[in-house]
């Protein structure tokens, strides 16, 4: 868990208002409860963060919602130290006497009062999945599973939601460009995963042979049946009308692994399905298949995540490039040094992912010979505007020589006829002004003679205009 983790995930520029925020004193409150950090952060009003302290992402009330400013300035108070230990909290309660708890209790609603409201009050969770289940909405579904509900509800709920997953629209808001599932789902089946038995592991089975179960929902039911199997050892072992997919894995973790292999390897699966199984079961025997099949994707991304940086690289080495899973070699080139894989990138990718690659090593001379290919990327939709501005922003005072590059972008900008493009237009010509201020006159003046009317242009444009 660090700082430059976070600032990787959430990007530079986002990473750099959170801290701002945590200069100004924004965060009111942080507490930690297991792996997540849930604050109260001040902007254009109190939003509530949820930072995933695990896998280093945030959820928040606010409009961007997902790992947003108000989640870094979060992370930063806690990684200084400035939160209230809630696990502590809760086990130093197990010490005291139901009277002693009690006013405990008392005090916090004498100087919270307006959580009684929300404790007292009778929700029914199945009417927020009538119709769109938007981001708020299911913040709240959470907040409110979190605070106690019973295991048959929880079922129940579930249950619900894989009949009506197409009718509420899912977990994935478009506008905002995120998933939010973690935020119902998980409380769902901590509930059902505190008092697992016998009869919940025949609804797990129930659950996953449905042919319509969200793939999220099959996720969680999956990683809740392997962390309890040794619970239903006799079960799995019984169980022959199991899938080979469910059943493998489960072998696996009950011991049985030669087992598992078998049933793999002599199934009607195809290669890549049996890579992806074999992963979980022996990871050696998964490699010896993948390099037979050519499976250096699922080969990279396995060990990736694993942080095997050496294997990373020897596999990316071995293969004919994987895309956009080159951010796990990107990782593995900074950890072990060896920059001279780069060459293999530029080689076997295509110009938008060597740009990125290049961005996310921070190789500036690279980004400044790529940039021109970059910023056609840009135009066709293919590359986003962060990256632009990333690139800018590390490449800093040596950007003269791509000017003409930037000025391509602020054209294109500007004739998109938005306020939203004019801006980023301005942050581009401010770009121009301090590099070279001969270049910035000669543009703003074409710019100025081509739409001499756009009002909102040169308003926004402000400073940067002659």
């Amino acid at each position: 868990m660090s700082l430059r983790e976070v600032r990787r995930i959430f990007g530079s520029r986002v990473f750099e208002r959170g801290e701002r925020y945590y200069r100004e004193g924004r965060v009111l409150s942080a507490v930690k409860i297991g792996d997540v950090l849930y604050a109260q952060v001040r902007g254009s009003k109190t939003y509530r963060v949820e930072f995933d302290l695990r896998n280093m992402n945030s959820f928040c009330t606010c409009p961007y919602g997902r790992n947003c400013k108000h989640g870094v300035a979060a992370f930063l108070a806690y990684s200084n130290g400035e939160f209230f230990d809630g696990d502590a909290f809760l086990e130093s309660l197990k010490e005291k006497s139901k009277e002693e708890i009690l006013e405990i209790l008392r005090e916090i609603l004498k100087s919270n009062p307006e959580i009684l409201p929300e404790i007292k009050r009778e929700v029914d969770l199945f009417s927020y999945f009538e119709g769109y289940l938007s981001y708020e909405d299911a913040v709240e579904v959470g907040r409110i599973s979190k605070s106690g509900i019973s295991k048959e509800d929880a079922w129940e709920l579930i249950k619900y939601i894989c009949r009506h997953y197409y009718g509420f629209g899912g977990f994935y808001d478009d506008y905002r460009d995120f998933y939010y599932g973690d935020i119902v789902l998980k409380p769902l089946f901590e509930v059902i995963e505190k008092n697992i038995s016998k009869e919940d592991f025949k609804r797990f089975l129930e659950l996953l042979k449905l042919l319509d179960v969200p793939d999220d929902v099959y996720r969680y039911a999956y990683e809740v049946l392997l962390r309890n199997a040794e619970l239903f050892k006799e079960d799995i072992l019984n169980a022959e009308n199991m899938s080979v997919e469910l059943r493998a894995p489960l072998l696996a973790k009950i011991g049985e692994k030669e087992k598992a292999e078998a049933l793999i390897l002599n199934s009607s699966l195809s290669p890549r399905e049996k890579v992806m199984l074999l992963l979980e079961v022996n990871p050696e025997l998964a490699e010896e298949l993948g390099l037979k099949f050519s499976e250096y994707h699922l080969l990279i991304e396995y060990f990736g995540k694993r942080r095997e940086y050496e294997k990373v690289i020897d596999l990316y080495t071995a293969s004919d490039g994987v895309g956009y899973l080159t951010s796990y070699v990107c990782e593995a080139i900074e950890a072990t040094g060896r920059f001279d894989v780069f060459e293999e990138i530029l080689k076997k990718e295509n110009a938008n992912i060597a740009f990125l690659c290049a961005l996310e090593l921070g190789l500036k001379d690279r980004i400044i010979e790529l940039f021109p290919d970059a910023v056609g990327k840009y135009i066709t939709g293919t590359l986003s505007r962060q990256a632009i501005l990333d690139a800018l922003s590390l490449i800093g005072d040596d950007s003269k020589s791509i000017i003409p590059s930037i000025e391509k972008i602020v054209e294109f900008e500007v004739a998109k006829k938005n306020r939203n493009a004019y801006k980023f237009a301005a942050e581009l010509l401010k770009l121009i002004k301090k590099v070279d201020a001969k270049e910035y006159e000669d543009l703003v003046k074409k710019l100025k003679k081509k739409h001499p009317r756009m009002k909102a242009l040169w308003e926004i444009l402000g400073d940067y205009s002659l």
